[in-house]
């Protein structure tokens, strides 16, 4: 069956980068010769986000929790370890209160950072630093103090790319902790509600190491990652605000019991599970629930699975 029409009401806002912005992206623009990134489209970028941000979207639940998967696949990625979004999201599924395996501590962080502000949550960071690999003596404390210090610089470019750095000085085999780090600077720079992950989303493909795109003066050489990292956010921002004005479009039809509240927690989460609406409805009436709103085109099942299947936007 094919999805509602959308009324006047559910229309998405539009958010994007500018044309001129995108000229520096030339996996996105198709140019030759891109011009590099600089704080003009970096100031661009951040803006459009503020203003999605500002929006409070019905979606804001799911869309910084999905970027937190994302990003996740990419550190692990580049740490060399195997686990893609798909198998980061069973972590989850499977221990929703403490998931478990190597890329467990890695999920975890970025899940921390889209959970809320980090500034008024910095004194949890040695644990999640010391989790991330740096476990010596005093380094957790040390490098919570060098990432404040690094939040406080007048340029949001040079703050991430200060975290980069003091990251790289003392653990420079520890790639994913020095993007993260990176990330919630930022985050505190910026002071939105939730963190987003925006130098991992961007980090580019192949060898380009962190320690390049931290050396160049001022943070220059993060811009193109935090452009990068900012048409992602922005593109699933507008996906994930389509599928949920079309899921919202459903909910006077919903007849299950609590099937409103299950909308609701759709719209918050990157994924849920059966098992994760138990509080709310007997688990055949959430099968059948979701069964239904898959048929209906307003939910995917992300899985592929017959069994143990998770659901969302």
């Amino acid at each position: 069956m094919p999805p509602p029409e959308l009324s006047p009401a559910a229309a998405i806002l539009p958010l994007h980068l500018p044309a001129w912005a995108i000229r520096s992206l030339p996996e996105r623009s198709g140019a030759d010769h891109a011009v590099p990134a600089g704080p003009a489209h970096i100031g661009a970028a951040l803006a459009v986000l503020d203003a999605a941000v500002a929006s409070a979207a019905p979606h804001a639940g799911a869309w910084v929790n999905r970027l937190a998967f994302m990003a996740a696949a990419v550190a692990v990625a580049r740490s060399g370890r195997p686990e893609d979004e798909a198998a980061l999201r069973d972590l989850v599924a499977v221990s929703p209160a403490q998931p478990a395996g190597p890329a467990a501590p890695v999920l975890g962080a970025y899940l921390w950072l889209a959970a809320g502000p980090p500034g008024p949550r910095w004194g949890e960071l040695p644990n999640l630093i010391a989790g991330l690999g740096a476990r010596t003596d005093g380094l957790p404390d040390v490098l919570t103090q060098a990432l404040a210090t690094a939040a406080d610089l007048s340029c949001p470019l040079a703050a991430a790319a200060t975290a980069l750095q003091a990251v790289l000085a003392v653990r420079p085999d520890r790639r994913a902790l020095a993007a993260w780090a990176a990330d919630v600077v930022l985050a505190r720079w910026l002071g939105w509600p939730s963190g987003l992950p925006l130098v991992t989303l961007g980090l580019p493909q192949g060898h380009v190491g962190l320690a390049e795109l931290a050396a160049a003066q001022d943070g220059a050489g993060l811009a193109g990652a935090v452009l990068r990292g900012s048409a992602r956010a922005l593109d699933r921002f507008a996906l994930l605000g389509h599928r949920a004005a079309v899921l919202q479009a459903v909910r006077p039809r919903l007849r299950a019991r609590a099937a409103g509240q299950v909308v609701d927690r759709l719209l918050a989460r990157d994924a849920l599970s059966v098992a994760g609406v138990r509080d709310l409805i007997a688990e055949r009436a959430a099968r059948r629930l979701f069964d239904r709103l898959v048929a209906l085109g307003v939910v995917r099942e992300l899985t592929g699975r017959t069994t143990a299947r998770l659901y969302g936007l």
